[in-house]
């Protein structure tokens, strides 16, 4: 089978090269890639173009920047096959990974997008934790999404029918962090079924520029804009706009939003914590856990146990 390979990046130089490379060397080599540059301002787009003068099944697509979200809508607009697989700019494919989803795919026709473990990296390719997930099962599924809790599948391990994300309108750009975890959803909501292929297919990296650790808070509050959306729609009420949500979450009793901060500190400094450990900074590793014990015990412990360096909530 045909597929299309996305790949999106925004100043990626350091690792587009390896990204790229990881895709051409796939046991699976019938596709087509498409490198998607939104506006990047180092040589990503360079370094691309020479990949793609090299082997005819490389294309480049260069815009303004515009976000994730777009970025990858256009892609869609752009892949000549129905099945795509995604990656992010800075991430690397496991070897078998397209021929190994290929395979899943097969044996469950009845989803619309399939994802996968990864093994968590740091800038030099160093294996440094494990990224699972619970939905590897129908019923998996099924239970969160019954309890209005919301799906999410690490993006660069999907692979996802085209037909089925245009279908729902794509990804929206008013979501500029966390589009992927509000299109997972309405996909549920509109009787599509995902799962998650209990393998490693990705190594996903993490470091300064993904981390982001200034933005933690932003993008935790912006989670739960995610979430009020999802519950609202379920609910057959308007969504609120980011300005709407912002007001109401501002009127909540004080203590409530203290313990919310309280939450969001823990976990904004594990994320932190990650970072360091990544950058083999261990004393600033170990203060950054210690204080994420005090204030959120279990969250921290759990991530700890499971070696998740890079928990996405």
């Amino acid at each position: 089978m045909r597929i299309s390979v996305l790949i999106p990046a925004y100043n990626e130089e350091k690792f587009i090269a390896e990204a790229i490379e990881s895709v051409l060397a796939q046991s699976h080599a019938d596709f087509e890639l498409i490198v998607l540059d939104d506006g990047s301002t180092d040589r990503t787009r360079e370094i691309a173009l020479r990949y793609a003068a090299q082997d005819s099944r490389v294309r480049v697509e260069s815009h303004a920047n515009v976000g994730i979200g777009p970025t990858l809508n256009r892609g869609f607009e752009l892949a000549q096959n129905e099945w795509v697989a995604m990656l992010q700019g800075d991430d690397v494919m496991m070897p078998g990974r397209l021929e190994n989803q290929l395979a899943f795919i097969a044996e469950h026709p009845e989803i619309a997008a399939a994802g996968g473990f990864c093994k968590h990296i740091d800038r030099t390719g160093r294996i440094i934790g494990k990224g699972r997930s619970p939905f590897t099962t129908h019923e998996a599924v099924e239970k969160l999404y019954s309890a209005n809790e919301p799906v999410i599948i690490n993006s660069s391990t999907v692979m996802i029918r085209k037909s089925a994300l245009q279908a729902i309108g794509g990804y929206r750009k008013q979501f500029r962090v966390n589009e992927d975890v509000d299109m997972w959803n309405r996909l549920l909501e509109n009787g599509y079924k995902l799962l998650v292929q209990p393998e490693y297919l990705v190594k996903y990296r993490v470091h300064a520029g993904s981390v982001s650790i200034a933005r933690a808070h932003f993008i935790r509050k912006q989670v739960r804009w995610v979430k009020d959306c999802m519950l609202r729609r379920r609910t057959g009420r308007p969504e609120l706009t980011w300005e709407e949500f912002c007001l109401e979450h501002g009127k909540r009793p004080w203590y409530t939003r203290l313990n919310e901060k309280r939450k969001d500190a823990a976990k904004t400094l594990y994320k932190a914590a990650a970072f360091h450990f990544a950058e083999r900074q261990y004393y600033r590793l170990a203060a950054l856990l210690a204080i994420a014990c005090v204030l959120q015990p279990g969250y921290t412990l759990q991530h700890i146990a499971k070696k998740s360096v890079f928990g996405r909530f």
